[in-house]
């Protein structure tokens, strides 16, 4: 089986950096990606306030959506100071995991109601910094989200009743088999990144996929023990690989 790819792009909101945005939007208008969106409803979080707002941002939000591209709601404000352990552990303070129920619950609809009132429908939950824990799910379900990209799968799965979309690398690597989804943070990009992206569109840009092509398409199956196995041993060498560089 021929391995599929999803691109996301994270902390996209009105206030980020315009200019490194652009590159990868003219990417994905040059090669006819279908990408996850993560909007942040209503950023209040000041490394993400970059640049004045930018007034065509929900503008340009509608039509990358009405182009094929599907809108994540990316938490409620990006301000990340609840602790918890999450269900995908790689930060101790994250925006949702560890918050009360009610509290998440408000967010989510909030959030919601902000997209909503630009014209956007939050398809998929994109928590900031991989902060989800249950209680996240119960509000996203009593919202009517019930995507989730996060997870280290190789292929989407069925968990607390919502379908994981799984969400392993962070820049463009060719695998063989499986479904991987590849994040961008674009305010902090580096050029050379644009460039391997850019590359690696050139070679496999009929291998991306879309979320509604994924849903309809994929078998989804309930997480297995060989799916909790490969994502013990994936989280372990990624956080390797952070004391290794930190």
């Amino acid at each position: 089986m021929t391995a599929e790819y999803l691109l996301r792009f994270d902390d996209l909101c009105p206030t980020m950096d315009r200019a490194r945005w652009r590159r990868f939007a003219a990417l994905v208008e040059r090669f006819d990606i279908k990408p996850i969106l993560a909007v942040v409803p209503d950023n209040q979080d000041p490394e993400l306030r970059i640049e004045p707002a930018d007034p065509e941002f929900w503008s340009e939000m509608r039509s990358m959506q009405s182009a094929g591209a599907t809108v994540g709601l990316h938490g409620f404000q990006h301000l990340c100071v609840a602790e918890g352990r999450g269900l995908v552990p790689f930060h101790r303070q994250t925006e949702f995991a560890g918050a009360p129920l009610d509290y998440q619950r408000e967010w989510i609809q909030a959030g919601m109601s902000i997209l909503q009132d630009h014209g956007l429908e939050a398809r998929v939950w994109v928590a900031p910094r991989h902060g989800l824990d249950r209680r996240t799910l119960v509000a996203l379900r009593d919202a009517g989200i019930w995507v989730v990209s996060d997870g280290l799968a190789k292929q989407p799965y069925r968990e607390y009743g919502v379908t994981w979309i799984p969400q392993q690398l962070w820049g463009p690597k060719e695998k063989r088999a499986g479904l991987w989804t590849i994040c961008i943070h674009p305010n902090s990009a580096s050029d050379e990144l644009l460039q391997a992206l850019e590359k690696f569109l050139g070679r496999f840009a009929e291998q991306f996929t879309s979320v509604e092509r994924v849903v309809t398409e994929w078998p989804v199956r309930e997480r297995s023990f060989a799916d909790r196995l490969h994502h013990n041993e994936a989280l372990l060498r990624i956080r390797l690989k952070q004391r290794l560089r930190g």
